[in-house]
């Protein structure tokens, strides 16, 4: 057998190769982002064809505008999403895997003592369940089932919403409406659930398929089956005994497994960002979740591998005591519990949607200061070519006539789109003269260039992957609510194309729980249960948090090899 050391060389020669691209990337994302709009003119008048009969036509470019709107606007389902994708896109999907462990590697705290057959198996179960369930008859069979039920589900939750709230449907399509009530009846199913045993044979069965395959431990084994049904505070306490024995990277693999996937309660609040634009979102859901968990222990044992010896190094016992009387004491539970937690979601995105739109207001500050210098410059270009600003532009637009009525001039946010309406409206038939306009900075471009070098390993059509690194990036610092709100808001945008790849790769991605908010929820759930391993917990909170990052995203990229 091989010494370790002789893959060393090998190892570093993969891992600066590995690092030179990606900063490349990051790079090239940059450049395109922040260059693209130092200049803004009229867009280019496309050339018309001229015909025998003199007039003037641009049907073919107009029937492919029509053919591309009719493809955004179309619903995606699981048959649109493996046509017409090239075999390159899928490969570079089956690369970014490894490059996504090269990132784990080079975080590891022992990059000696990592175990590859783990890794390969991990890797494995997840390619075999995501081929059974995206590409076979029956896999697609149960696909197409679990979304129904899920969906079906979704429907009773309306019914008890229209019971509350006496409204007719229009506004179920707000998000306190629509969206929260489906986590307090989540919340409450799965409550009843567990406390009939259901779910418990369901996470032991998962559980001994893991073990079995992979080697992990019992206890962490446990608790990443766990939490691919209930959420990162809740999987530790089928594992409460063991907690304070377990080894370091035992509570790694724990605190990973809790950041890389979410809760069956607002996974369905997820659903209700997506359904009425991705039907088959339920289903992907899922999949991503049961995806993730095997994909959290893989990268777990990659940053933290086990060098200590496990008590739970066999199989453990999962023991999970109902503190409700009957079925409806635990459906009473459970809807409380799903109350305090929608209230929890709803104010935490009113707060944080409003910090982002303040940040991003005072990083575009300095940049709404100089628009209003280039909207007067393109004022001052118009009076000196001797033409005018139409009026209803003018009503707008015209710093004039706006600061006359009512003060105070052009909105700062406003000013760069009027430098467009101004000089489209008034050189119509020529190009207008050039003007400076610098790029408004706002976190979710920062985020776009940050994230871009990741969401191109995940296989992201390069023309989406600032667009899929924003949602990434406000994920991570922010959280996968914020995330899934801003993903709906773009395929609700008609000024927005999002190729259906990008829109099934993104959905994985985003599922988990693996933001920085989250880090304090672990250290306080888990540190509950074992107050003297807070301190642990507290060192490996970013690591796992990343940890949790990678891999969901290792999991959209299995996705991406399959759509």
């Amino acid at each position: 057998m091989r010494s370790p050391s002789v893959w060393r060389q090998p190892l570093r020669i993969f891992a600066s190769a590995f690092v030179i691209v990606f900063l490349a990337i990051t790079f090239i994302g940059a450049g395109a982002t922040f260059t693209g709009g130092t200049v803004h003119q009229a867009h280019a008048q496309p050339e018309a064809t001229e015909v025998d009969d003199g007039a003037e036509v641009e049907a073919g470019e107009a029937a492919e505008v029509a053919a591309e709107g009719e493809a955004a606007d179309a619903p995606v389902s699981l048959a649109m999403e493996n046509n017409d994708t090239p075999l390159t896109a899928r490969l570079m999907s089956f690369f970014g895997i490894f490059g996504l462990i090269g990132i784990a590697w080079l975080l590891s705290n022992n990059r000696r003592a990592v175990d590859w057959k783990l890794v390969a198996m991990g890797v494995g179960i997840q390619m075999v369940f995501a081929v059974f369930v995206l590409k076979t008859s029956v896999g697609e069979q149960v696909f197409a089932a679990a979304n129904a039920v899920v969906m079906q589900l979704l429907a009773f939750t309306e019914a008890g919403s229209r019971l509350l709230f006496g409204f007719d449907g229009q506004l179920i399509q707000y998000f306190a409406f629509g969206v929260l009530p489906t986590i307090i009846f989540f919340s409450s199913l799965m409550t009843v659930l567990y406390h009939l045993g259901v779910m418990q044979a369901v996470v032991r069965w998962v559980a001994w398929a893991m073990r079995r395959t992979m080697g992990t431990s019992g206890s962490e084994t446990l608790s990443a089956a766990a939490n691919i049904f209930v959420g990162q505070t809740e999987a530790p306490l089928m594992i409460k005994p063991y907690v304070s024995t377990m080894t370091k990277s035992e509570l790694m693999a724990v605190m990973t497994g809790g950041f890389a996937t979410v809760a069956g309660g607002v996974l369905a609040a997820y659903v209700g960002f997506l359904r009425d634009v991705f039907p088959d979102i339920a289903g992907h859901l899922m999949a991503a979740s049961v995806l993730s968990a095997p994909a959290a222990l893989v990268v777990a044992k990659i940053m933290y591998p086990e060098t200590e010896d496990s008590p739970t190094r066999g199989d453990v016992q999962l023991d999970v005591e109902s503190d409700d009387a009957n079925v409806i004491d635990a459906a009473a539970r459970g809807a409380g519990e799903g109350l305090t937690l929608a209230l929890n979601v709803g104010a935490m995105l009113l707060a944080f949607v409003a910090l982002v739109a303040m940040m991003n207001y005072l990083f575009a500050l300095p940049s709404y200061v100089q628009h209003g210098s280039a909207l007067d410059r393109v004022v001052e270009q118009v009076e000196e070519a001797g033409l005018e600003i139409p009026a209803e532009v003018a009503a707008v637009c015209d710093p004039g006539t706006v600061r006359e009525a009512t003060g105070a001039g052009v909105a700062l946010e406003a000013r760069a789109g009027c430098v467009d309406q101004i000089q489209a409206a008034v050189w119509v038939d020529a190009d207008p003269p050039g003007v400076t306009v610098w790029p408004a900075i706002t976190l979710e471009k920062i985020f776009g260039v940050l994230f871009f070098p990741i969401a191109f390993l995940m296989g992201v059509p390069l023309a989406d992957c600032f667009l899929v690194g924003q949602l990434l990036g406000t994920k991570m610092v922010i959280n996968e609510f914020v995330a899934y709100d801003n993903l709906s808001r773009l395929l609700h945008d008609p000024s927005v194309t999002l190729h259906p790849r990008s829109m099934v790769i993104a959905t994985y991605a985003l599922c988990g729980f693996a933001n920085f908010g989250s880090i304090a929820i672990q250290i306080g759930g888990i540190g509950g249960i074992a107050p003297e391993r807070r301190h642990d917990l507290a060192k490996l909170g970013i690591r796992a948090m990343i940890g949790g990052s990678l891999a969901a995203f290792m999991t959209a990229t299995v996705a991406g090899i399959l759509v």
